[in-house]
C-alpha cells in the first residue's frame, strides 16, 4: 500500500468506521481531511451491507434511483430518486443487498466540522437525523463533481480547493435541510441578457421574436421580457429596432451599399419598411440622411 493509500484509508476510517480496503473494492473514494465522498461502481460497499454498523460521522446519501433500501430500527427505508437522506453519527443501520449495483453518492462529514458550519444558522446543535429525506439544492451535485475532480490531488492547490469545496458542500446540505430561501439570481439573468445582446449584434439580419430570444437566454418569454426591460430600460423588440437602425446609419454613411441591401442586412426585410422605421426615429428618410451627411462631409472638406 502506498503512502497516499495508507493516508486515505486512515482518513476514511475516521469518517466511516472500521472499514477495510477490501470492503471498498467496488467503491470510488474521494477523500479530504474532514469530508469524503463514496460512489459504488459495479457493486455494493460491503461495509454498508454489514448489519447494525455505525459511522462516527454525519452521513448524507444523494440517491440516483429508488432501489437502495436501508434497515434501521426494525423498519425498511427506501431511498427516493433525487433526494438526500441524512443520518447522524452512531446510529446502527444496514444497507440491504440488491440485484443491481446501488446508485448513489454517500457524503461523510466529520461531526465537529459539520456542527461548526451548522452554527452559522442556529445556536442549537443539529437535530438527530434518522434517515430524514430532503430535496437538495441545485448547486449540490456540481459541487460534488468538482470535489471529485480535485480529489486526485495531482494539481497544485487541490488540497486547499477540496477544503473549500467541503465547506461549500456542508452549507449546501444545511441550507437544503433548513429550507433556507434561495435569493433571486439577478446576476445570472443579467448574464443571459448579455448573451442575447451578443447574439443580436451578430445576427441582425435574422428574423427575431421575443420567443426566440428567450430561448437563447434559457428563460420563459414573459420572464425574459421583464428582465430585459429592467436591465436596459426598453423592451427586447425596441432594443432590436434600435441597433438595427444604428447599423443602417453606419452602412448609409459608407455610401457604397444600396438601401435595398442595407434593409436586408439589418433585418428590415424591405426598403419601404426600413424607410418607415428610419423616418419615424430620425424624422428623415434613409436617402435624405445619406444625402445630408454626404453634403456635410463635402462642406467640411471645402
Amino acid at each position: 500500500m502506498s503512502a497516499k493509500d495508507s493516508q486515505n484509508i486512515q482518513n476514511i476510517r475516521k469518517l466511516v468506521g472500521a472499514v477495510t480496503k477490501e470492503q471498498l473494492r467496488y467503491v470510488d473514494c474521494f477523500v479530504a481531511d474532514k469530508i469524503a465522498l463514496f460512489m459504488p461502481v459495479g457493486g455494493a460497499c460491503f461495509y454498508a451491507l454489514t448489519p447494525e454498523h455505525t459511522h462516527p460521522s454525519y452521513m448524507f446519501v444523494l440517491n440516483f434511483d429508488d432501489r437502495t433500501s436501508v434497515r434501521m430500527d426494525n423498519r425498511t427505508i427506501v431511498g427516493t430518486h433525487g433526494t438526500v437522506s441524512a443520518l447522524s453519527p452512531g446510529i446502527p443501520h444496514q444497507e440491504l443487498p440488491t440485484d443491481a449495483p446501488p446508485r448513489y453518492i454517500c457524503i461523510m462529514i466529520e461531526p465537529g466540522f459539520f456542527e461548526e458550519q451548522y452554527r452559522s444558522y442556529s445556536r442549537e446543535k443539529p437535530p438527530k437525523f434518522q434517515y430524514e429525506f430532503f430535496t437538495p439544492s441545485a448547486d449540490l451535485l456540481p459541487s460534488l463533481k468538482r470535489f471529485m475532480i480535485e480529489a486526485d490531488g495531482t494539481r497544485p492547490g487541490s488540497e486547499a480547493v477540496r477544503s473549500a469545496l467541503g465547506v461549500e458542500i456542508c452549507h449546501s446540505l444545511i441550507r437544503s435541510l433548513l429550507r433556507t430561501p434561495v435569493p433571486k439570481d439577478r446576476l445570472a439573468d443579467r448574464v443571459e441578457v448579455n448573451r442575447v445582446i451578443e447574439h443580436l449584434h451578430g445576427h441582425l439580419g435574422d428574423k427575431v421574436t421575443v420567443e426566440t430570444l428567450a430561448e437563447i437566454a434559457h428563460l420563459s418569454p414573459s420572464h425574459f421580457a421583464r428582465v430585459f426591460r429592467k436591465e436596459l430600460g426598453r423592451s427586447p423588440m425596441e432594443y432590436v429596432q434600435g441597433i438595427r437602425l444604428e447599423r443602417a446609419k453606419k452602412l448609409l454613411l459608407a455610401g457604397d451599399v444600396s438601401i435595398s441591401d442595407i434593409a436586408l442586412e439589418c433585418g428590415f426585410g424591405s426598403p419601404s419598411y426600413l424607410s418607415a422605421c428610419f423616418q419615424k426615429q430620425y424624422r428623415m428618410t434613409p436617402r435624405e440622411f445619406r444625402k445630408g451627411m454626404t453634403n456635410s462631409s463635402k462642406r467640411a472638406r471645402e
